[in-house]
C-alpha cells in the first residue's frame, strides 16, 4: 500500500484536534509538510506531535505544487477555501477540505465538479454524523422503524460557548458567523440521516443579539468591536418530498442544553426518536406505539466510535482503494447552496426556492 504524503494548510484547532491526531496513527500515511502563515505556531505543533520530517512554510501556492505531497488537508480561515482548494486540484493533489467548502454555491459547485473531471478525491469535515447516536437512528431509518418520516429537528445551541479566538468574529475573515462554523453540521445531520439532499425551498432568519455580551463565555471574552457576524441562525427547509427539516444553531443562547454537540429528532408515522442527555451522543429515545400504548425506551449505544477518526480513516481509505469518502462532494456543495440561501432569506425576509 502506498504511502500518502500529506500537507495540513492551516496548523489551528480543527488541524490539532482532528487532522493531525488521527492521521499519525496510520501506518500509510506521513504528513511531510506544515503550513501556516504563522509558523512559530506551526513549529510549536511539528514539535508537540513528533514530526520531525515535516517541512513549514509559510507559502500554501509552493506546498499545492510540490510534486513530494499528494494529498492537501485545508484547514484554513474560510474564505481561503475555494483558492487553495483549486490550486490543489490543478497539481494532482487529493484535497480534505474543512466546511463549509466554499462561501457560496457557485463556488462549491465548482470545486465538486473540478474534482470530478481530474479524478480526484475530494470531501469535507461533517463528523458529527458519526457519533453512536445518530448512527443507530441511521439504521432505524433504513429498517423503516419511523415509516413515513416527515419532520427532523436539528439543534445545536451553545448556552455561552462562541469560539473567541481566531476569526470567527469576523466576516472579512471567516466569511461569516455560526452558520459557517455550526451551520453545515446541522445542516447536514438530517438530510444525511434520511439519505435526502434534494431541498425544494429555504427560510431562514439569523439574529446577531449577543455580540456586546461577551460575559461568562466559557472560550474566553470577545472583542464586541471586532464582530460583525450572526450569532445565531434558524431555518426552515422544505425537501422535494415534502419532508420539512428545522434547523437552529447559536453560539450564545442563555439556554441550559442537555447537549453541547450537533443532536436530531426524528418524527415519522410509526414512531419518533432523539439524541438524550447527557450522553447525547451515545443514548437514542424512541417513542412508539406498543401493544396498543404509546411507549418510550431509551437505549445506551455500547458501541465505541470516535467521530473524527471515523472521518479522517474513511478518508485516506477512499484514496487508497478508490472509494467513496465519508462525506460525498455533493453532500457537501448541497450543504453550501443551503447555507447561502438561509442568509439570502435572511436578508430578504423571502422564501428561497431552489
Amino acid at each position: 500500500m502506498k504511502t500518502l504524503h500529506i500537507a495540513i494548510i492551516g496548523t489551528g484547532v480543527i488541524a490539532t484536534t482532528k487532522h493531525i491526531p488521527n492521521l499519525i496513527k496510520r501506518d500509510d500515511v506521513e504528513i511531510t509538510v506544515l503550513c501556516d502563515v504563522d509558523t512559530e505556531k506551526a513549529q510549536k505543533v511539528k514539535e508537540e506531535f513528533g514530526l520531525n520530517g515535516a517541512v513549514i512554510t509559510p507559502d500554501w501556492r509552493e506546498v499545492v505544487r510540490s510534486k513530494d505531497v499528494d494529498v492537501v488537508h485545508v484547514c484554513t480561515p474560510n474564505p481561503l477555501h475555494y483558492e487553495i482548494t483549486m490550486a490543489a486540484f490543478e497539481n494532482g493533489k487529493h484535497v480534505h477540505c474543512e466546511k463549509p467548502i466554499a462561501l457560496n454555491y457557485r463556488d462549491a459547485k465548482t470545486m465538486a465538479d473540478t474534482a470530478k473531471a481530474a479524478h480526484l478525491k475530494f470531501t469535507t469535515g461533517t463528523q458529527w454524523r458519526y457519533n453512536p447516536a445518530p448512527m443507530r437512528m441511521k439504521q432505524m431509518v433504513k429498517d423503516g422503524v419511523f415509516g413515513d418520516i416527515f419532520y427532523i429537528k436539528s439543534q445545536q445551541l451553545r448556552p455561552r460557548r462562541l469560539p473567541a479566538y481566531g476569526v470567527y468574529t469576523s466576516k472579512e475573515l471567516n466569511g461569516g458567523g455560526v452558520l459557517m462554523d455550526g451551520g453545515p453540521h446541522s445542516i447536514d445531520l438530517p438530510m444525511w440521516l434520511t439519505d435526502n439532499y434534494e431541498v425544494e425551498s429555504v427560510r431562514g432568519v439569523t439574529f446577531d443579539k449577543m455580540k456586546n455580551f461577551p460575559e461568562g463565555n466559557d472560550l474566553g471574552p470577545w472583542d464586541p468591536k471586532h464582530f460583525d457576524v450572526e450569532d445565531t441562525a434558524m431555518a426552515m427547509i422544505t425537501m422535494k418530498n415534502g419532508m420539512l427539516i428545522y434547523m437552529e444553531t447559536a453560539w450564545a443562547s442563555n439556554l441550559i442544553q442537555p447537549a453541547m454537540g450537533v443532536v436530531a429528532e426524528i418524527c415519522g408515522n410509526k414512531a419518533g426518536a432523539d439524541m438524550v442527555g447527557p450522553g447525547f451522543e451515545d443514548h437514542v429515545r424512541l417513542t412508539r406505539v406498543v401493544d396498543g400504548k404509546l411507549t418510550t425506551t431509551t437505549e445506551k449505544i455500547e458501541e465505541k466510535m470516535d467521530m473524527n477518526a471515523y472521518d479522517i480513516n474513511h478518508w485516506i481509505d477512499a484514496i487508497q482503494s478508490d472509494g467513496d469518502p465519508a462525506v460525498l462532494p455533493e453532500q457537501a456543495v448541497t450543504v453550501v447552496r443551503v447555507v447561502e440561501a438561509i442568509y439570502k432569506s435572511a436578508a430578504t425576509g423571502e422564501t428561497i426556492h431552489f
